[in-house]
C-alpha cells in the first residue's frame, strides 16, 4: 500500500458534515476542522486584506495571520508577495466574501479607482456613481464558520466596506478577541453589548486618537498640516527653503512604530501600541459628540483629522479591547 502524498490529504470544513455525515467523513479519511472556537493569542484575522500591507505588518510583529479578501486579483498578488509565508504556514488567505448565508455566491463591485472601496454595496464601491467600477461574482462564507474553523484571534481587523457588522454579530460574547477594530463607528453599541470595555477612535491618515485634550502628537501634526496648507507668502517661502522636508518628517514620524513605516492606506498599529488613552463607552460617546461639534464650529482646528464620507466624518477606525 503506497504512502499518502500531500495531494492525497483532503481537509474539509466540519460544517460540511453535520451529524452522521461527519462520521462518514472520518471513515473515508477526511479531516473535519473544528477548533471549538479556541482562543489563539498568536493569531490575527485580517478581514479585508486589500493589498496585504496590514497582513505584512502583523507577520512582522510575529503573529500568524488568516487573511480574508473577496477580490481575486488582490488575492493573486498576495499569493506572490507572501509565497514564503504561505509555505511555512504563517499565512493563510481565504478568497471569499463575508455574507449572511454560508455558501452563497453574490455580486461584488470592484472600485477601479481605489480597491479599498470595493464592496457588495454598489453605491459604496462607486461613491454613489462617481467612480468607475465593475461587477464580479464572489463565493461567500458566514463569519461564524471561519471562527469555528480557525479559532478566536488575539486581534481582529475588520474593514469590509459597509459589512463589518456581519463579523461583529457572529462573535461569541464568551469567547472574544482581546482586541478588535472596525471601520464603522456605528458598531460602538454592538461592541459594548458584546463585552468590550474600552475604546479608541483612531484616524486612518495619521493613526491619532480622537481625544480631548489633544495628544502631543496631534498638536504637532496640527501645526505641520497648517504649515503645509497655508498660502501665506512667508509660509510658502519656508516650504521652498526646506520646510517641506521638515513637514514630511513630521508625517513620517507619526506613521512609524518600532522601525516600521506604515504605508498610506494601511490600518496602522493596534492594541496597546495605539496612541492615546483607552476610553470607557460613555467617555468615547461624549468625546465623539464633542468632535462632531468641533467639525462644524471650528473645522480648521482639526486639520490633523481630515474629514471622510458622511457615515465616517473623521475617517476613523473604531478600536475596542476587553479588560
Amino acid at each position: 500500500m503506497k504512502a499518502m502524498d500531500e495531494d492525497d490529504i483532503v481537509t474539509v470544513d466540519a460544517g460540511s458534515f453535520p451529524g452522521n455525515e461527519q462520521r462518514m467523513a472520518t471513515l473515508f479519511g477526511l479531516q473535519p476542522q473544528n477548533n471549538s472556537m479556541k482562543y489563539d493569542p498568536k493569531l490575527i484575522y485580517d478581514v479585508g486584506m486589500n493589498n496585504g500591507d496590514d497582513t505584512a505588518y502583523y507577520m512582522w510583529r510575529g503573529f500568524r495571520v488568516r487573511a480574508i479578501e473577496a477580490n481575486p486579483e488582490l488575492v493573486q498578488n498576495a499569493l506572490t508577495r507572501f509565497a514564503r509565508e504561505i509555505r511555512t504556514g504563517r499565512l493563510m488567505i481565504l478568497n471569499v466574501g463575508i455574507a449572511e448565508e454560508q455558501g452563497s455566491v453574490l455580486p461584488f463591485w470592484i472600485c477601479d479607482a481605489d480597491s479599498r472601496l470595493s464592496s457588495f454595496d454598489r453605491g459604496l464601491a462607486s461613491l454613489n456613481g462617481s467612480c468607475p467600477h465593475h461587477e464580479i461574482r464572489v463565493s461567500c462564507r458566514g463569519f461564524r464558520s471561519i471562527l469555528e474553523e480557525f479559532g478566536v484571534p488575539f486581534y481582529m481587523k475588520v474593514d469590509i466596506q459597509g459589512y463589518d457588522y456581519l463579523c461583529v454579530k457572529d462573535l461569541d460574547s464568551q469567547q472574544l478577541p482581546k482586541f478588535i477594530s472596525v471601520s464603522d463607528i456605528n458598531l460602538l453599541d454592538s461592541l459594548y453589548k458584546l463585552g468590550f470595555n474600552y475604546f479608541k477612535c483612531i484616524t486612518q491618515r495619521h493613526y491619532l486618537p480622537l481625544q480631548l485634550p489633544l495628544t502631543v502628537e496631534a498638536s504637532r501634526l496640527q501645526r505641520a498640516e497648517w504649515l503645509q496648507q497655508n498660502r501665506n507668502p512667508l509660509i510658502r517661502a519656508f516650504r521652498k527653503l526646506g520646510g517641506r522636508h521638515w513637514i514630511e518628517r513630521q508625517f513620517n514620524r507619526i506613521r512609524t512604530r518600532d522601525g516600521w513605516l506604515f504605508p498610506h492606506g494601511s490600518s496602522g498599529p493596534f492594541g496597546d501600541d495605539l496612541p492615546g488613552r483607552w476610553l470607557s463607552y460613555n467617555e468615547l460617546s461624549d468625546t465623539y459628540s464633542r468632535f462632531l461639534r468641533l467639525r462644524w464650529q471650528s473645522p480648521r482646528s482639526l486639520l490633523w483629522a481630515p474629514g471622510g464620507i458622511l457615515s465616517n466624518p473623521f475617517n476613523i477606525d473604531l478600536h475596542a479591547c476587553r479588560a
